[in-house]
């Protein structure tokens, strides 16, 4: 079995996701619910800004959940190493980078690549910029739903855009080699070059060349060299690249904004850091055996605050007890949610 780093007790290893710069992530199963999670960490010798990355993914899977992003499970440093690591939950399927070294089938490629398009209008209209959109980080399903991953790029959305922190060049708009700001276009751009990339195997042979003409204009405006100049935003680029590969709206789209927009409350990642800092101060002013309590109707996002400051506390090396709530079915409907490490209150 291949070695790995020791994790805490609750997770037993299965296996390597994959490996790459200063971090690795493994598969593990989670002993106490049974279920497989994917837990990601640093190596020993990972830069400061490499830590910061993983902190800022988690805290972008925490402040989007119910959009369809993986959600974050656990946060803090593992055992005698003190290596930083995340647990999320597990996307299974495969990368949209391997898919498109596979010739033909590229109806379900530019299908995953619109179902991109639509999650990564939620998370602009939720104020976070992904920061790292390419077909790596595009997991295509089973049933052929995308799913975007690693935030660990992710930036809140300022007028005027904000700072890239990284760029992978096959997918970077050309602004930002200049050192213009990371916008919502410059993640068109990415989007595009990425169908683009679908398209140079070539149109399946049912296509005609109106249709294989009318892709590439899609392509040609989303990545044209002028921002103003592409789709003013990813979900047009998602409308424009269905009616030109004759794509349905199919039961993808319809799904995801039912699942994750009804109901749905978003933290937004530029609102979230006040209260969290905040309420992390309240409880770090706690004296011995005292508590405090959130108090909101459901729906309200004080799970995602609370797993927001319960990996806090983890990364500064405090222990937590995080009870889901899910276990006291009839108490959870009346108590109030309790801060991790705190006395329940009812």
């Amino acid at each position: 079995m291949t070695s790995h780093p020791l994790f805490p007790s609750r997770y037993e290893p299965l296996g390597t996701l994959g490996k790459g710069g200063g971090g690795e992530v493994w598969a593990v199963r989670d002993r106490i619910t049974g279920k497989t999670v994917a837990l990601k960490t640093l190596g020993e010798d990972a830069e400061e800004s490499e830590v910061l990355a993983l902190v800022r993914e988690a805290a972008a899977l925490s402040g989007v959940e119910g959009l369809g992003v993986p959600r974050v499970l656990r946060f803090g440093r593992l055992p005698g190493s003190g290596r930083p690591f995340m647990v999320r939950e597990l996307v299974e399927g495969t990368s949209l980078a391997d898919l498109l070294v596979r010739p033909g089938d590229l109806t379900r490629k530019l299908e995953a690549i619109a179902d991109a398009a639509d999650q990564l209008t939620r998370l602009h209209r939720a104020l976070l910029l992904h920061g790292d959109v390419k077909p790596a980080n595009i997991i295509v399903g089973e049933g052929g739903r995308a799913t975007l991953v690693d935030l660990g790029l992710a930036a809140p959305f300022r007028d005027g855009g904000a700072r890239p922190v990284g760029l992978t060049p096959r997918y970077a708009a050309p602004e930002l080699f200049k050192g213009d700001p990371l916008t919502v276009r410059a993640e068109v751009f990415a989007l595009g070059a990425t169908i683009a990339e679908a398209l140079r195997d070539g149109a399946d042979d049912e296509r005609g060349p109106c249709v294989v003409a009318e892709l590439q204009a899609v392509v040609d405006r989303a990545t044209a060299r002028d921002p103003n100049a592409r789709y003013p935003s990813a979900d047009e680029l998602a409308n424009a690249l269905r009616r030109a590969a004759r794509l349905p709206c199919g039961p993808h789209e319809e799904d995801a904004r039912q699942g994750a927009d009804a109901g749905a409350v978003v933290w937004p990642i530029v609102g979230l850091d006040a209260p969290c800092t905040r309420l992390l101060a309240q409880i770090m002013g706690l004296p011995a055996g005292g508590g405090l309590s959130i108090a909101g109707p459901p729906g309200s996002g004080r799970s995602a605050l609370l797993r927001r400051i319960a990996w806090s506390l983890e990364v500064g090396g405090y222990g937590v007890a995080w009870v889901e709530a899910a276990a006291w079915p009839t108490r959870a409907r009346r108590s109030r949610s309790s801060c991790p490490g705190t006395t329940p209150a009812g």
